[in-house]
This record gives structure tokens, C-alpha cells and sequence, in this order.
């Protein structure tokens, strides 16, 4: 085969590679911005009852089925000032939440938009985990696509 072909299959390589290392990326900040709300729970001193104020319908399908997922999302109130937060780790069955549903929150009393809801505290650890997981699994498939790629482009020039 002449080089052009190992240039264009390079070159698909190399793109779908930064594909899987865009998708990495978006995993890892899904870890970061989990992991500095849960960095900060020692300084979240402060508590407000919360209650459900939406709830956001997520759409889910395979090849043979289609359904529907929800989270909640939380409002609580602090220094006469709402403040909510979606909960998109906590991902159910349609049904499972009501909407006026009381939580308790935990908030950093400087920074009240900073918080953790305590009954939904386990899940955001393990969706923590799970993020950082597929980011280095993803990191791993984008090096190996992009050596490949570089290899087919500069070994048959």
C-alpha cells in the first residue's frame, strides 16, 4: 500500500483518540469538581432543611428498551436566601422521588452555594470513584490511539 493510505488511517487514529481523550478529560473534571465539595465536608458546619424543588427526567435506552431515569434537585434556604443544587449522581427510576421530599444539608457557612446533601453523601463518594476510574481507563486508550496513529503516519512516510 502506498503511503497516503497510512497517512489517512494515521490520521483517523489520531482523531478518534483525542475523541476518547476529550471524553477523559470530561471525567476527570466530573472527579475534580466532586472531589473539592467532598474535600471541603470538615468546613461544611452548617445545616438547612432542604426539599425537593424539581425533579430532572433523564431518558435512557439500549437496543431493546427505553425508559426514564430522575434526580432531584434540592433547594434549601440560607440567610433568607435560596440556594439549589442538582443532584445528577443520584440518578433513579422514575418514581422514586416526590417532589417537597425533605433533606437535611450540609453547607460551608462562608460559601452556602458549597454543600453536601448527608442522604445522598455515599453515592457522590462512589460517583467520585467511578469518574476517576474511566478517566485513566479513557486516558489510557487516548495514548495508545495516538502513538498508533503517529507510528502508522512517521514509520511509513
Amino acid at each position: 500500500m502506498d503511503s497516503s493510505f497510512y497517512l489517512v488511517s494515521g490520521g483517523i487514529t489520531i482523531a478518534f483518540g483525542l475523541v476518547l481523550g476529550l471524553l477523559a478529560f470530561s471525567f476527570f473534571r466530573r472527579f475534580k469538581r466532586v472531589g473539592n465539595i467532598l474535600n471541603r465536608a470538615h468546613e461544611m458546619t452548617g445545616s438547612a432543611n432542604g426539599r425537593i424543588s424539581n425533579i430532572i427526567a433523564v431518558r435512557r435506552r439500549n437496543r431493546s428498551f427505553r425508559w426514564t431515569n430522575e434526580y432531584p434537585a434540592i433547594t434549601y434556604t440560607v440567610n433568607d436566601k435560596d440556594y439549589t443544587v442538582q443532584l445528577d449522581f443520584a440518578e433513579k427510576r422514575k418514581g422514586h422521588y416526590n417532589l417537597g421530599g425533605n433533606y437535611r444539608v450540609c453547607y460551608v457557612p462562608s460559601d452556602p452555594s458549597c454543600c453536601v446533601v448527608d442522604e445522598f453523601r455515599k453515592p457522590m463518594q462512589s460517583n467520585r470513584t467511578q469518574s476517576l476510574i474511566f478517566a485513566v481507563i479513557f486516558a489510557i486508550i487516548t495514548f495508545n490511539f495516538i502513538i498508533t496513529g503517529l507510528s502508522q503516519i512517521f514509520v511509513n512516510l
